[in-house]
């Protein structure tokens, strides 16, 4: 599953990144990438890539969820994997 956050306002992207990583983890999907652009700016990657960000985020909404595991894929995305158990 691939979901396209560049051009978002970060209120809206937040969301959006919140329930495109539940809508996965429900689909029991190995893992989700989250496209937030290259050029533009670092919000929405920053967001996404610290640890006080998406991760704490989903363990607060979500906390069924476990740990997620971020890998910058470069050229503007990110790859979340689960932990499953």
């Amino acid at each position: 599953m691939k979901v396209d956050l560049h051009g978002l306002p970060l209120s809206e992207a937040k969301l959006k990144a919140q329930i495109a990583v539940g809508e996965a983890w429900a689909d029991s999907s190995s893992k989700i990438e989250l496209v937030h652009g290259h050029n533009l700016g670092t919000a929405i990657k920053d967001y996404i890539q610290s640890k006080s960000g998406l991760s704490d985020d989903m363990m607060r909404i979500y906390p069924e969820i476990p740990s997620l595991i971020l890998r910058d894929k470069g050229l503007g995305s990110t790859v979340v994997k689960f932990k499953r158990p």
